[in-house]
């Protein structure tokens, strides 16, 4: 009797510390219904910032309770308010602790955005916020708002160029919208679910065909956090191409990325699946 007491007592023991295993699992991966936590990522920067002044970005990258030590790739994005043609990419060097970074010198004082591109267990996240340099004229930030149009929900930028009446403002403006990279993205009029799909978009830079570039398509549902990236292939100048199957119907975010030298462009689309 005693005997069978005992076995009793050490299986009830080895199934407590199965479910207790089965919990910690569960947990680690997100949830007990086993969906992976969302990626996020927090720009960190020094409280003041002067103009030829060395600084460190840091992004922490994090996933639920878990730093993330392995991200596929991080890299900032940082341009100033009113040049939006010019913007300067910079990967980061990890730091440990889920802490990637960038060391980095603004050459005058002024009001800048910094983007931090991050790609990590296949997901994509870019988070924006904005710099102050030193301390510039408020109105500088009133008359870069008035003249470009940007997203606030760090996804995508978009650039567009307002008529002036001086002639001169508009020769400037029409000169920068010149440098604006455009694209659309375009497929069927009907996308069926598990069935393959092209996917295209044609960029200009003005009234030029933007080629050479690099282009993939990030694509997700706007339920899931799994984020798939495909290549494209440039079919002819200016046009880039790529086949992609959709495995549920609703509504598909499909993020447009371009890359050639140091320009790096983006822009989010939505497409519905039937």
């Amino acid at each position: 009797m005693k005997k069978l007491t005992l076995l009793i007592c050490l299986l009830s023991l080895l199934m407590l510390a199965a479910c207790g295993s089965s919990d910690n699992n569960q947990e680690s991966n997100g949830g007990s219904d086993g969906v992976p936590s969302i990626v996020e990522v927090e720009i960190k920067l020094p409280e003041t910032i002067e103009p030829n002044e060395e600084v460190k970005i840091q992004a922490l990258v994090t996933q639920g309770d878990e730093n993330v030590e392995d991200a596929n790739e991080v890299t900032f994005e940082v341009w100033k308010q009113g040049q939006e043609a010019d913007h300067e990419m910079l990967e980061a060097d990890h730091d440990g602790d889920g802490i990637y970074s960038i060391t980095k010198t603004f050459d005058e004082e002024g009001y800048y955005y910094v983007v931090a591109h991050t790609t990590a267990r296949e997901m994509h996240v870019m988070p924006r916020v904005e710099v102050t340099v030193g301390n510039p004229d408020p109105s500088e930030k009133e008359e870069a708002a008035n003249s470009h149009e940007h997203s606030d929900e760090g996804h995508h930028h978009d650039h567009e160029t307002h008529e002036e009446t001086d002639h001169d403002d508009h020769h400037s403006h029409g000169h920068e919208h010149e440098n604006t990279l455009h694209m659309t993205l375009q497929h069927a009029d009907t996308v069926t679910a598990n069935q393959e799909t092209t996917l295209s978009t044609e960029l200009k830079q003005g009234e030029t065909s933007f080629t050479g570039a690099e282009v993939r398509f990030e694509i997700w549902h706007e339920d899931s956090e799994n984020h798939e990236f495909i290549e494209a292939e440039e079919v002819s100048d200016g046009k880039y191409e790529a086949k992609a199957t959709m495995n549920e119907s609703g509504l598909h975010y499909v993020q447009i990325h371009v890359e050639k030298d140091e320009l790096h462009e983006h822009q989010m689309e939505e497409l519905e699946v039937k």
